[in-house]
């Protein structure tokens, strides 16, 4: 049976060593599963693994499982990218690992050097870069060719289906780009640097960034000629971002190399424990724009007890553009709450039982899908509930 599984879990050795014959091939099965496109199947198989059962694929997998089959084209398109990032089959695997240890080398190994000096695991910190770092799964998907590699070998059924679009992407550039205001109709004003200003999706990328400057791909989002990130864009410093914005090829790592080097950016920076599929407002960020400011260190703290602070804090954002009270232009905010689970399944139990439902119709033609969808949902639950 193969040992060819995604995601890096053979690195960490207590779950190799809790794996069974029976749970590989449970494994193998959701992972034939999800290259067919069938999302269901996959959690099924996912979820009957144990050790499986809180982790980001999991989350992933349930939450496309819960949006159902309509979703846009990115969302399968950054679904794919995601899992070619996991791949350790035949030459998209290959890639991968070649990949991998060149963005340790190259960002990274300051990582393992602090692991050595306090006598730390490095197999973890090499699984950490697998799964977290934002340089490696942009670096191998696209300079390295696995993208490519993925749909070429491993696509089928459902998921074949799907990938003109994410095909388009494989040959996107890395620029560094300067964000601009929010417009009307989810838009978001955005140019690299020392360009001209264009309008892109407006998927939240603002929240990446508090300076307003971030490194990424800019992609077609088959929402018309709309251009969009390929995934949640990564704040930079403006002078890194501008230095990105005239590089060619992988010449970007370098230049982070260089920033880590002169003590611009932290190799940390470049980790992210967040994955977003349908939305670029990470974790954290709606978590702080959903939490009063006097319990941000109290949630935060809870937060990093293992509670589900995200998920309240996505409810709280729903029910206050329920009563009108968040503006048009914080509308990736709602679009990302909206597409929490928990969070949406509460404001559906409050639009039934309350009158203040009217706002809800106003945020439909603010947001795109799959956000779009499920608010549609509450402002019909509104108009049959007043």
């Amino acid at each position: 049976m193969s040992r060819n599984i995604p995601g890096g879990f053979r690195r960490h050795r207590r779950i190799a060593d809790s794996m069974t014959p029976e749970l590989y091939a449970c494994v193998e099965r959701s992972l034939a599963a999800e290259r067919a496109g069938d999302v269901a199947a996959a959690l099924e198989w996912h979820q009957a693994v144990p050790m499986f059962r809180k982790g980001r694929n999991r989350w992933l997998l349930d939450q496309l499982v819960q949006l159902g089959d309509d979703l846009p084209d990115w969302v399968w398109a950054r679904w794919i990218a995601y899992q070619t990032a996991r791949c350790e089959d035949g030459d998209t695997g290959h890639v991968i690992r070649e990949w991998h240890r060149r963005v340790i080398e190259e960002l990274h190994q300051d990582l393992l050097e602090d692991c050595y000096r306090h006598e730390g695991d490095p197999i973890k910190v090499v699984a950490r870069v697998l799964g977290e770092s934002w340089a490696f799964h942009q670096a191998v998907t696209h300079e390295g060719g696995a993208l490519t590699a993925f749909l070429d070998e491993f696509a089928t059924g459902r998921l074949a289906e799907h990938t003109d679009l994410v095909r388009t992407w494989t040959e996107a550039r890395m620029g560094g780009y300067e964000l601009g205001d929010r417009l009307p109709g989810a838009l978001l004003r955005v140019r690299e640097a020392g360009g001209d200003w264009l309008e892109a999706v407006d998927l939240g990328a603002l929240c990446c960034s508090p300076g307003g400057w971030v490194i990424g791909r800019l992609v077609p989002s088959g929402t018309g000629d709309r251009l969009m990130f390929d995934m949640p864009p990564l704040g930079v410093p403006s002078a890194v971002a501008r230095a990105v914005a005239g590089s060619a090829e992988v010449d970007w790592l370098q230049i982070l190399a260089r920033a880590r080097d002169a003590g611009r950016m932290a190799s940390a920076a470049l980790l992210r424990e967040d994955y977003q599929l349908t939305t670029d407002v990470l974790d954290l960020e709606l978590l702080r724009f959903g939490t009063p400011a006097r319990e941000h260190g109290r949630v935060m703290q809870q937060l990093r007890e293992g509670r589900d602070e995200v998920s309240p804090a996505a409810y709280r954002v729903l029910d206050r553009a329920r009563r009108g009270e968040v503006d048009p232009a914080d509308q990736a905010y709602v679009g990302a709450a909206v597409l929490n689970a928990r969070a949406y399944q509460d404001a559906r139990r409050d639009t039934v039982r309350s009158v203040e439902t009217a706002a809800w119709a106003g945020w439909v033609d603010l947001v795109l899908e799959p956000a779009r969808t499920r608010l549609l949902e509450l402002a019909k639950l509104g108009l049959s509930a007043a």
